[in-house]
């Protein structure tokens, strides 16, 4: 009963936060989905397969410091016509090589709704790992299915993902591992904006309905929120590289770090 007492205080803690800024309006939320507004040029120039190239002086993720050395993100993706239908594989090493990843990903869009499965796979700490081989004891990848919601008349976002299978495990009370299914929210929110550049704000709280202990920490609580700002650099007034700072807190770890990221193409 207590455990279920803190959820739901979680939640209206998250959403009094959220929509306590509610009332103002500034335009585009940091890193959030856009509308895809579709033009004769945009048709003709429509290119199914992508990819492209993010630097970071480190990693954060949901709170977590994945890796504090810097490293390079590498996303190949395929993109329906419309936008709305992605698939695709992200990478990421560490310049050090003590971080490596390699993820598989489905999302689809619609009506303000973004919808997403990830198949995560930070084989860092699991050297003997299998790339194929999915069982909770052994395996190095997590699968998160996540749902998003940006607001019409606001720019807020909310989202709620949980780990559906793989290493997020706890033992029960007759000493076998079962699945922890945490789940993670998040409130996002832009507190301005300008033409080159946007400031937002988010929270996070993560939590299991099964456990005490979750895949983010050893109890249910708040274990990220910060900031993040983006901007536009142009260089020679012909190339535009986009920018991000983000600064986060977690308190269930204890700690704190700022992330810079360039996306470089």
């Amino acid at each position: 009963m207590i455990h279920f007492i803190k959820i739901i205080g979680l939640f209206i803690v998250l959403n009094t936060t959220a929509l306590s800024y509610g009332q103002k309006d500034y335009g585009r939320i940091l890193n959030l989905p856009k509308k895809n507004l579709e033009t004769k040029e945009d048709n003709d120039s429509y290119r199914p397969f992508n990819f492209n190239l993010t630097v970071k002086n480190m990693h954060l993720w949901r709170g977590y410091r994945v890796t504090d050395e810097a490293m390079t993100a590498a996303n190949v993706y395929y993109e329906s016509k419309n936008g709305k239908f992605k698939a695709g594989l992200w990478g990421g090493v560490g310049f050090a090589g003590n971080y490596t990843e390699f993820d598989y990903y489905l999302s689809y869009e619609h009506n303000n709704w973004t919808f997403a499965i990830w198949d995560i796979n930070n084989y860092t700490d699991f050297p003997n790992a299998k790339i194929f081989n999915y069982d909770r004891a052994e395996t190095s990848h997590f699968i998160d299915v996540s749902i998003t919601h940006r607001l019409e008349q606001t720019p807020l976002q909310f989202s709620w993902s949980t780990i559906v299978q793989g290493r997020d495990t706890y033992i029960n009370s007759n000493g076998d591992l079962r699945n922890a299914f945490t789940n993670y929210v998040e409130a996002s929110y832009s507190i301005a904006d300008g033409k080159n550049w946007n400031l937002s704000a988010y929270v996070g709280a993560a939590f299991s309905f099964v456990s005490d202990a979750n895949f983010y920490g050893d109890e249910t609580g708040f274990n990220n929120f910060g900031l993040s700002y983006t901007k536009d650099l142009k260089i020679l007034d012909k190339y535009t590289l986009p920018l991000a700072a983000t600064v986060m807190w977690n308190n269930l770890q204890d700690y704190g770090a700022l992330q810079i990221a360039v996306d470089l193409f």
